[in-house]
């Protein structure tokens, strides 16, 4: 069965503990504390070097599995046998004995709790995935919504005595990301700035608060709206400075070329800015900062910009142009489209 995350926490808070779990998706730090959460209800404290194993998913057989699993735990009801990162799942190949592995899990015993714990995104059509759905649960951890990363920042400032005013807390969000792991960490920083005083305010945020690589790509195409190819390159180049992979950040910027289009086509059609939201599945607030970017280009400058986009693309995976020059090129045509 498949189910949310806010279900797995209620779950494991009222000690609603299964013996077959899939934990996966982008959102890394939400993920971790439903892990430790799970963890620290079955694992009795001071036991854990006993019923608590953690195993490698690329290093490991069917067998090694099967033998965590069918260890009894030790002065305890469960243990907890954790498999991170197995290689079937995720759709890469690996010797592991899948078939073995499958036959198993209908007779995992009671008084084993074992977690598939994978970063990102698994191959939804291996059959291993299927069984471990039909039998017990999987959880994907997507990036949470606007609205829930609002709330979710809005009670960590009250529990640690702060407050921040709606336009704060939009501008906080559009810099920061979506990623709770750096939000959790950007607000630390700002709670330290901001010392004894109450309020959280666009000053303050302005000041510690590292842009997420989603606010670096927009200020990227702001550069590139305004023709100014040297300060796009800068952002281009802080990006991969910070360790981000070229093709992720052709793909931002194509993907953000594209919601631009779609904002300025909706807004043609005399959508406003709720109604473009919904229509594509994006905060207000995003729609409203990619209407203000339209204005610096035409929809024919945006679909030449798409295409070229798609150009680099396969004139990098094919060998003819070296990854970063193809995009450094890519940002000075769209800068004189």
């Amino acid at each position: 069965m498949k189910i949310g995350y806010r279900e797995i926490f209620n779950n494991i808070k009222n000690k609603r503990i299964n013996n077959l779990y899939l934990f996966y998706g982008e959102e890394e730090y939400v993920k971790e504390q439903a892990l430790l959460q799970l963890t620290n209800a079955v694992v009795s404290p001071g036991l854990a070097a006993l019923n608590h194993q953690v195993l490698d998913g690329n290093s490991i057989t069917a067998d090694d599995i099967i033998y965590a699993c069918e260890t009894l735990p030790f002065m305890a009801g469960m243990r907890l046998v954790v498999v991170k990162n197995l290689p079937v799942l995720q759709g890469t190949r690996s010797s592991l004995d899948e078939s073995k592995l499958k036959s198993y899990l209908s007779r995992i015993p009671d008084t084993t709790c074992l977690v598939f714990y994978c970063p990102g995104q698994v191959n939804k059509r291996k059959s291993l995935y299927k069984d471990i759905q039909k039998l017990g649960l999987v959880v994907e951890f997507q990036l949470l919504k606007q609205n829930e990363l609002s709330s979710w920042v809005k009670n960590n400032l009250r529990r640690r005595g702060k407050q921040i005013s709606p336009a704060a807390l939009r501008h906080f969000l559009h810099i920061a990301g979506n990623r709770i792991e750096k939000i959790h960490n950007e607000l630390s920083k700002l709670i330290d700035y901001t010392g004894d005083n109450k309020f959280i305010t666009e000053e303050s945020i302005n000041a510690v608060v590292t842009p997420s690589v989603e606010y670096t790509i927009f200020q990227l195409i702001e550069a590139v709206g305004t023709m100014n190819a040297g300060q796009a390159l800068y952002f281009l180049d802080r990006l991969l400075s910070e360790g981000e992979n070229i093709f992720s950040i052709l793909v931002m910027i194509s993907r953000h070329i594209r919601m631009i289009f779609q904002c300025k086509s909706l807004n043609e059609k005399g959508l406003k800015e709720d109604a473009i939201s919904r229509e594509i599945d994006a905060h207000p607030y995003t729609v409203k900062k990619c209407l203000q970017q339209s204005r610096y280009f035409t929809k024919d400058k945006l679909k030449t910009a798409l295409d070229e986009c798609l150009k680099t693309d396969y004139s990098i995976k094919s060998g003819r142009m070296q990854a970063r020059t193809g995009v450094e090129m890519l940002i000075i045509k769209m800068c004189n489209i």
